[in-house]
């Protein structure tokens, strides 16, 4: 067999390995898409306080099968289209045990990447925001200030990533927490005068009367 011969064979040989790699990606991302759409019902279902469940399960299904399709390519395991759908779930897990009070699964738990649960965690700041703001709108100021204070907590826990955006990219996230925390004490603090004005106005009615 000539060189030519022999590299026309060779690049045959690289063509189906880059081909397979292309099918499983294209795979990959649409797994990815499926679980970052069950984690989106499932932060809609906490905030409407329906069953969560079996998105949950079903996410953690499309999870596993996630992994056995990248099995064999592991440099797919760090790439950014499945981070994404890593990052939700992560967010759907945390937003949950912080709204029911319940112990937060650690990324190994969830099998998936640390810098995913990292975002994820970054982003359930937005989701506390939300919220709150129902609490203010149902004059549950208590409550909005429970939760303020986990919304300051989250925050603080990310401001200490440091790290190249290769590692994490989380510097955008972090400037967005931190200047929801401040807007959110302001709603809290515009809502408590409102209600101290209510009150006094009713006092005063209550004098008139």
């Amino acid at each position: 067999m000539s060189e030519i011969e022999t590299l026309r064979e060779i690049v045959k040989k690289v063509d189906e390995r880059l081909e397979d790699k292309d099918m499983v990606r294209e795979l990959a991302m649409k797994s990815s898409r499926a679980i970052r759409r069950i984690s989106k019902n499932v932060i809609q279902d906490i905030h409407r306080d329906k069953d969560k469940e079996i998105s949950l399960k079903d996410a953690q299904e499309e999870i596993n099968k996630l992994k056995s399709i990248i099995e064999g390519h592991p440099e797919l395991h760090h790439s950014g289209f499945l981070r994404n759908g890593y990052q939700e779930y992560a967010e759907a897990h945390i937003l949950l045990s912080i709204s029911e009070g319940k112990k937060p699964k650690t990324p190994e738990e969830l099998d998936i990447t640390p810098s995913a649960y990292v975002l994820g965690l970054a982003d359930v700041v937005g989701e506390l925001r939300r919220m709150i703001l129902d609490s203010l709108t149902e004059e549950d100021i208590k409550r909005a200030k429970k939760l303020h204070e986990k919304m300051e907590d989250v925050k603080d826990m990310i401001m200490d990533f440091d790290y190249p955006n290769a590692i994490v990219p989380i510097r955008n996230k972090q400037d967005t927490a931190r200047a929801l925390v401040e807007k959110t004490r302001g709603d809290i603090a515009n809502s408590v005068r409102n209600e101290k004005l209510t009150e006094k106005m009713d006092e005063l009615m209550d004098e008139l009367e």
